[in-house]
């Protein structure tokens, strides 16, 4: 269902790698001193991965809105921590952040949600969730709030409300950003990165490095024999044993 630490965390290390060394990051300045420092501090054989990447970005939130300008800030955040194996996971959590303007200190949060995983070894088993789900919007974590993120800009979300978590796909930091870059393309510095060759084959690995265990596995589960009859949400989303 997910990657194994060593190949996610090596994974991460060469996203922010790769913003560092890529030219057109430099149009996304905040992005990539953000991603350097990142860089420099992550342990590609060991550890867990904490990153976050806070810059800004043009977002528009209607299509229509062709001529002016929307700097907002932005914030992608990443933690995994390492499990009790030698190459398992505990948890997950990739998140998203998007400030109606340029400063999280003083701006509403339009939008936030995260995107984890936890595995049902490691998580209360009265509290059913799928092992991998996505959170909206969920509290600050202390990535955010270190950015200068207030909870009080954020209770129009309504935090504390936590369900129902959606099942999702398991994502990276190099997704994250492509995804972003996707969705907001008016921003002058998107199309220069979505065709770069580099960026491109490095968000194709990270493709098949998060999510070819999720389908793989979910194609496996749905087409075997054995599971005829079984519910695909519980049995395999939720991990429970169900007859």
């Amino acid at each position: 269902m997910f990657p194994k630490l060593s190949q996610l965390r090596e994974l991460e290390f060469d996203t922010l790698k790769r913003v560092c060394q890529i030219a057109e990051f430099s149009r996304l300045s905040d992005l990539r001193t953000a991603a350097c420092r990142a860089f420099s501090q992550i342990n590609p054989h060991r550890g867990p991965v904490n990153v976050y990447l806070d810059f800004q970005l043009e977002v528009r939130m209607r299509a229509r809105n062709k001529r002016s300008e929307f700097r907002r800030r932005v914030g992608v955040g990443a933690v995994v921590q390492p499990g009790n194996g030698k190459d398992s996971i505990r948890n997950a959590s990739y998140s998203l952040i998007i400030c109606r303007n340029e400063r999280a200190s003083d701006s509403p949060i339009l939008r936030k949600f995260h995107i984890d995983y936890e595995p049902i070894a490691f998580r209360n088993p009265n509290e059913p969730k799928p092992s991998v789900h996505m959170q909206w919007c969920g509290t600050l974590s202390a990535q955010q709030l270190s950015e200068g993120y207030s909870e009080t800009r954020l209770q129009a979300l309504y935090p504390d409300f936590e369900k129902p978590r959606l099942p999702a796909a398991p994502t990276s930091i190099a997704l994250m950003l492509n995804w972003l870059l996707l969705e907001f393309q008016y921003d002058p510095a998107a199309q220069p990165v979505l065709r770069n060759s580099q960026w491109r084959a490095l968000v194709a690995t990270a493709e098949r490095t998060v999510l070819v265990p999720y389908y793989r596995d979910s194609a496996q589960f749905l087409s075997a024999r054995a599971n005829d009859g079984k519910r695909f949400l519980q049995n395999y989303q939720y991990e429970m044993i169900c007859d």
